[in-house]
């Protein structure tokens, strides 16, 4: 126990300790005047510096990149066809961004323009130090090297020292800038003479476009020039393939009876084909053949025949059925003469009984007439044993032409390999010569055509305000072109500053019951910001489908951009529209949505903190998701707000709940813990048991934990802080979450000002437009008591 003298110490040591306060003032008091002298100097010093600091103007012409070039000539030629392809590219537009900083084109400008003649003081200002007037400029003492232009192509090949280092200095006056989703190019440049950055802007459109046109002259000429080379060794290569076809020809003319040279390939009358004439041989071959197997067919048939009636016999109704005796002449007379007699006898034999004589001379010829049809029915194997005997000479005959036509088939094909091949050949270089014809034409038409895809759609008016150095010296983004131009992603919403948010805002206001002021979607449901938050709402729909954007990611480049304050707005929304949202809170280094919330913890006696379960024990396995999750209560989440959900009167019954996971304990290896393979297992687990996962993530730029996330999640969405946030911080942050692998789905732009100048949000919609008379007004809820 201490004793009193060593108590009446401490208590001197902690009186020293304390800052007088009033002796402090009284200090500064005294010394006020070297506070004010200092603040003068420090007025007079940047009044200074800004006296010095030259002004700049801006010069601002518009260009626009058609789909395919102007052309007299079919756009369906394959060359044609991909330039159109190329044109209609992403890559074209970049490709002519790029080429409207090329240093050779900006030389050949300062050549066009003779700003090399006063040594560059025009396009410098007062930079350059100035020469002796008696002494020549650069540009009269180039020598004819310098000034040397191809005249097959009709552009400048090469540039004087000064031109080439006048056309360096003007990549940092000309900034082209691509208009996101156009074909439009808008060209800046700046200087310090108005007139010289209005000059300068027409000019590097202009020269650009001369260029173009000039490369295209020079492609058209080079390829006359090559295509009528091509025509005279192609004409030659035709005139001595046809020779040659002609003089085998005449050596060798029966090689034309096959038919199967010059008018197997379709070639023309001058390269000596024999037209539509068949071969000789092969047509009376072919002739031989099909007589060949008729007869083997008759012979086959025959011997059927034949074998038919050995069996046979003398059963002459048998043999009738035999086709060959059926159709014999003989036989046919003898059935027609037996068949009239049978009915004269019947017709007889209804008016004369069977002793009648006139009866007796008809059965006697009718039996006279079956007897000459059996005799002829009984030759006819005979008959056909002839018809056999000649058959088989035939065939043999036959057999012995078609030989012999092979064997000359075959001798005159040997001779005719020679002039297929040549008329093969002539063929071939007729179709050469008539293709280089055709080019010749085209390009012989386009030649003259000084006409290019990109024109001048707007000029460059004369600047009147200059362009002031603090907007060069600031690197942040203030405005949704700006974002979007810049890093070629879309700007998914702005939510403007919210009203009276000062430097203060940062720290968390709170209402009486203890949650934040920061969610302006349920406290100020028709401000502009709220409004805002529903157009990210409906641009993350629209995206893809539903199952593809249920895990979304916020982050930032650096702290402080609203990525907690967009997170949590934008997860109200979400519960407003009746989806059931988890949002969590993925920053474990600084966890900020249970003050957003209102959440509190406890503190033990010794100094850890007994903070809810949060996601930091889900991560490590100390509490499941249904559990730490934490429910938000519909009047807080309520979209008509709580002064009128507290009534009872109307209610939104969308049915949404809004679920917040904080947290938690403060992690001491989050990097590790977040790498492995809990966090997936707790993504793919929160996906199922909520329509909408809404991550707030820690700074990109600040720790890694956010791009150990990225590759789970299914869309990222980066905010930026108007005015604040630099350009290469974010530049770098979304090279981060590239290399991740995976690609920001866009932009949002968050505390724009809404004072005039920066308004820039305000250019789609009217602020306050509808107040007072929509679904968010209280009017709108006494109304419908009524």
């Amino acid at each position: 126990m201490a004793t009193p003298a060593v108590a009446s110490n401490i208590d001197l040591l902690e009186q020293k300790r304390v800052i007088d306060v009033r002796h402090l003032w009284h200090t500064v008091l005294e010394r006020i005047w070297i506070v004010v002298l200092c603040v003068i100097a420090g007025l007079f010093l940047a009044l200074g510096h800004l006296a010095r600091t030259p002004k700049l103007y801006q010069g601002h012409t518009v260009l626009e990149v058609q789909f395919q070039e102007p052309t007299l000539v079919s756009a369906e030629e394959p060359a044609s066809r991909m330039r159109s392809m190329f044109l209609a590219s992403q890559e074209a537009l970049r490709t002519i961004e790029q080429n409207l900083i090329n240093r050779t084109l900006l030389a050949r400008v300062v050549r066009a323009e003779g700003l090399a003649d006063d040594g560059g003081r025009a396009l410098l200002g007062h930079s350059v130090t100035a020469s002796d007037p008696n002494k020549t400029t650069p540009r009269a003492t180039a020598t004819s090297a310098a000034d040397k232009i191809d005249e097959t192509m009709g552009i400048v090949t090469t540039f004087t020292p000064l031109e080439e280092a006048l056309g360096g200095a003007m990549t940092g006056m000309v900034r082209p800038v691509i208009r996101r989703g156009t074909r439009l190019i808008d060209l800046y440049v700046t200087n310090r003479d108005p007139i010289m950055a209005q000059k300068l802007a027409e000019a590097v459109g202009r020269e650009y476009i001369r260029y173009s046109i000039a490369q295209r002259a020079a492609y058209s000429q080079n390829a006359l020039r090559y295509l009528l080379e091509e025509e005279e060794r192609l004409k030659e290569n035709l005139q001595r393939s046809e020779a040659a076809v002609a003089e085998y020809k005449e050596k060798t003319p029966d090689a034309l009876q096959l038919g199967g040279g010059a008018a197997a390939t379709g070639s023309q009358s001058g390269a000596g084909s024999s037209g539509g004439r068949s071969g000789l041989v092969e047509d009376k071959l072919q002739e031989l053949t099909s007589k060949l197997t008729a007869a083997k067919a008759d012979r086959i048939r025959i011997e059927n025949e034949l074998k038919q009636i050995e069996g046979i016999g003398d059963n002459v109704d048998a043999l009738l059925a035999i086709p060959s005796i059926a159709a014999a002449q003989t036989v046919n007379d003898r059935r027609r003469d037996a068949s009239q007699l049978e009915s004269n006898v019947g017709a007889l034999a209804q008016r004369y009984k069977d002793k009648h004589p006139k009866m007796v001379s008809a059965r006697a010829a009718l039996k006279e007439a079956r007897d000459a049809l059996r005799r002829a029915v009984l030759d006819q194997p005979n008959v056909l044993q002839n018809m056999l005997q000649q058959t088989k000479a035939t065939e043999g005959s036959l057999q012995t032409a078609v030989q012999e036509q092979e064997k000359a088939a075959l001798a005159l094909n040997k001779a005719a390999i020679g002039y297929q091949q040549l008329a093969r050949q002539a063929e071939t270089d007729r179709a050469l010569y008539e293709s280089v014809l055709r080019q010749i034409k085209q390009t012989d038409v386009s030649k003259d055509v000084k006409m290019t895809a990109v024109s001048v759609v707007e000029h460059s008016p004369l600047s009147r305000t200059p362009v002031f150095g603090a907007d060069a010296i600031d690197r942040s983004v203030k405005t949704v072109d700006q974002a979007e131009a810049t890093f070629n992603l879309p700007v998914l919403a702005a939510v403007p500053e919210t009203k009276g948010e000062t430097k203060s805002s940062t720290k968390r206001r709170r209402n009486d019951d203890g949650t934040s002021t920061y969610r302006v979607i349920t406290k100020s449901p028709e401000g502009p910001a709220a409004e805002a938050f529903r157009n990210l709402r409906a641009a993350l729909s629209l995206l893809g489908p539903e199952s593809e954007r249920k895990i979304s990611l916020f982050t930032s480049a650096l702290p402080g951009e609203g990525k907690s304050f967009t997170s949590a707005n934008y997860a109200v929304a979400l519960a407003q529209q009746g989806y059931r949202v988890l949002l969590l809170d993925g920053d474990l280094r600084r966890p900020s949505l249970h003050k957003i919330f209102g959440f509190t913890g406890k503190s033990k006696t010794n100094s850890d903190y007994a903070e809810p379960p949060g996601f930091v024990d889900c991560l490590v396995g100390n509490a499941k998701l249904e559990s730490a999750a934490r429910p938000i209560s519909a009047e807080e989440i309520d979209v008509v707000g709580d002064a009128i959900a507290m009534r009872g009167k109307i209610h939104t019954a969308t049915g949404g709940q809004l679920f917040v996971l904080a947290g938690g304990r403060r992690a001491p290896n989050p990097a590790e813990i977040l790498s492995g393979p809990s966090f997936a297992k707790l993504i793919a687990e929160a996906g199922k048991m909520f329509d909408r996962v809404v991550f707030d993530s820690a700074p990109v730029l600040a720790v890694s934990d956010t791009l150990l996330m990225a590759p789970h999640v299914q869309t990222i969405c980066v905010i930026i802080r108007a005015r604040k946030t630099p350009r290469p911080a974010i530049q770098r942050a979304l090279s981060l979450i590239v290399g991740a692998g995976t690609r920001p789905a866009g932009l949002v732009l968050n505390r724009l000002p809404t004072t005039r100048g920066y308004g820039y949000y305000y250019y789609y919609a009217s602020p306050g437009y509808g107040k007072g008379e929509g679904s968010y007004s209280s009017s709108y809820a006494e109304s419908q008591q009524g």
